[in-house]
């Protein structure tokens, strides 16, 4: 399948990651140098542009991409990215992670096919994509060492009363869900870590170590 992620953040990082292990053909496009370098340690294409420029979504290939992927941290942008892959390149299939809650509903109204709040969930459709055309178990077989993580948030962790885009989450690892009392909520910068939160977390063994340490301070956490 051929995927182009369009912003190389620490969410499109993730991602490219994770499709490139899962033997995908990925491009990304990122208009920041240093971001740039840091995406060709992946060993993807990486087109260094503004994504939301016609001729750059040209030179990443997208007349024959499957997938575009729009996780800039800009909705706007997202939004310009998905209409341009769906009306100049016929692209099929465009993606993006909504910064701001209030803007799905519109987004969905102005076309975009997937309009999501979490980048776990849109690997998952990403990944639901490739076992309808492959009929495999790519996910387990292709990432083995990931795993979801539920760690509980008592009054002595160090990162009780934190906001998610202060603390240092590993690179290796996404927080997926924080569940409070029978509400999920869908961690976001300004978000609030509070006592007796739960953290539903996705981690490989290289950093669920350092995870657990920087959310309890080291105290046991469940794995699934």
């Amino acid at each position: 399948m051929k995927i182009i992620i369009v912003g190389g953040g620490k969410k499109g990082y993730q991602l490219a990651k994770y499709c490139h292990e899962f033997g995908h053909s990925v491009k990304v496009i990122e208009s920041d140098k240093n971001k740039v370098l840091k995406l060709k340690e992946l060993q993807v294409e990486v087109v260094l542009g503004d994504g939301t420029q016609k001729k750059f979504l040209e030179k990443a290939g997208a007349e024959k991409s499957d997938i575009v992927v729009a996780v800039t941290s800009n909705d706007q942008d997202n939004l310009v990215i998905c209409q341009l892959a769906e009306r100049q390149f016929n692209v099929k299939r465009t993606l993006t992670l909504v910064n701001n809650p209030g803007n799905e509903k519109l987004f969905e109204w102005l076309g975009v096919n997937q309009v999501i709040s979490s980048t776990s969930l849109m690997l998952g459709l990403i990944q639901d994509e490739i076992e309808i055309k492959k009929n495999s178990n790519l996910w387990a077989d292709s990432v083995k060492d990931l795993k979801m993580h539920y760690i509980q948030i008592n009054e002595l962790s160090p990162i009780k009363d934190t906001m998610v885009k202060n603390i240092h989450i590993p690179d290796e690892a996404i927080l997926i869900t924080i569940l409070r009392g029978d509400e999920a909520i869908v961690p976001r910068g300004n978000t609030i870590i509070k006592a007796k939160d739960t953290i539903i977390a996705l981690a490989n063994s290289e950093a669920e170590e350092q995870l657990n340490e920087l959310l309890t301070g080291g105290e046991n956490k469940k794995v699934v």
